[in-house]
């Protein structure tokens, strides 16, 4: 990894978080969890989500410090399946749900997370509140996504924003994968202002069964050939 992209997130961050105590908001970090992985891995995979439930009277920490174990919460648990399934090439079901601890932890290692909001927000997040914090960071928001390249960018249950405020794709429409009896369609598109692949998924604590959830992904990934190499069916 060139150093000089760590160099330039640094720098992004505190004009960000300078940016933001203009009004008195705190910032919490986010972004590549390991540089070095993340650059190493066989797809950049970048996870677009909403904010961290943050309590207000806390200082300000970052995200990474607080996941790095890898046991921490359904969104994590969800995400280094989905994680693992991409970078392995589409493995079946079976090959991730039983994952430990150390390996949900090496999936997280490998990707980069851009939360909208970079101001936390509470466990249960109000769209309004996130469609305004897209809007005001959005000039942030782009540099961020761009520095890190990412080949996917896996929004979640944050399609419309991403769609809207930061692709300017306002009328644009959502392309949408095969459905079959056992995996629901997934919605993607291609920004033309970023050479990406941009897939909006549910978010990883919505209430679906998380086998039809990483079947979703997988497939609607396959069928798009955004995949490595790999196995031949989820």
């Amino acid at each position: 990894m060139n150093p000089s992209i760590e160099q330039e997130e640094a720098a992004l961050f505190s004009e960000w978080k300078q940016h933001l105590a203009q009004g008195n908001r705190r910032f919490y970090p986010d972004g590549m969890a390991q540089g070095s992985s993340y650059w190493n891995a066989p797809l950049r995979v970048l996870f677009l989500l909403k904010e961290v439930n943050a309590d207000e009277n806390a200082e300000a920490w970052n995200l990474f410090d607080v996941v790095g174990d890898g046991g921490i919460g359904r969104t994590w648990t969800v995400i280094s399946y989905w994680t693992r399934g991409i970078l392995e090439g589409g493995p079946p079901w079976e090959a991730v749900r039983g994952a430990t601890v150390e390996s949900r932890r090496e999936a997280i290692s490998k990707i980069a997370v851009v939360n909208l909001n970079k101001c936390g927000g509470k466990e249960t997040s109000v769209d309004s509140h996130l469609w305004a914090a897209a809007y005001r960071d959005r000039r942030f928001l782009i540099r961020q996504i761009r520095l890190y390249a990412p080949h996917i960018i896996i929004a979640c249950g944050v399609g419309d924003i991403a769609k809207s405020i930061l692709f300017d794709e306002h009328w644009s429409t959502w392309e949408k994968t095969s459905k079959t009896s056992t995996t629901p369609s997934m919605y993607w598109l291609r920004p033309k202002v970023l050479d990406t692949l941009l897939v909006w998924t549910s978010h990883p604590q919505a209430r679906r069964p998380h086998e039809e959830m990483y079947k979703e992904v997988i497939e609607g990934l396959r069928e798009l050939n955004a995949l490595p190499a790999g196995p031949s069916s989820p």
